[in-house]
């Protein structure tokens, strides 16, 4: 996993806790849970960085966009790792950017590149129910 990832500011390696129901009839991790995963990994990576306790009912986040390009499969008894960080912002967006890395039967030696994600988050001022400006204190968090 000594692979160059290009951030603006902070990364994080999120580890995935994988589940028996996150398998399909195949035998891997179903195609769709990924998007969970990501999920996950996104408030682990935002509570690393965004400087302040995040408030929901005052402002979030929305998934405008999601992509995936799946590279190896998952499966039982290996260990899956997602590292992420800001890969642009806007004026109102945050664009994320994902690598996952699969660690075949849980060996660190073996880690191979499994998938890349992006996703497009946009800032939510949630009282007035509108997309709105990326807080600074956020912008200057999450551009280092």
């Amino acid at each position: 996993m000594a692979v160059p990832f290009d951030a603006l500011g902070p990364t994080v390696d999120y580890e995935v806790p994988l589940r028996y129901s996150d398998m399909d009839l195949f035998g891997h991790v179903n195609n769709a849970t990924y998007f969970t995963f990501l999920e996950e990994a996104r408030i682990a990576w935002f509570e690393t960085c965004v400087p302040e306790k995040w408030d929901f009912q005052k402002h979030g986040v929305l998934v405008a966009h999601n992509e995936m390009d799946y590279l190896k499969p998952v499966v039982p008894g290996d260990r899956l790792i997602i590292r992420l960080g800001a890969s642009g912002l806007g004026n109102s967006s945050i664009d994320i950017k994902y690598e996952g890395f699969v660690l075949k039967k849980g060996r660190d030696e073996d880690a191979q590149l499994a998938f890349r994600a992006a996703t497009t988050l946009v800032s939510w001022d949630t009282m007035k129910g509108k997309v709105t400006r990326v807080h600074d204190d956020w912008r200057k968090a999450i551009e280092g």
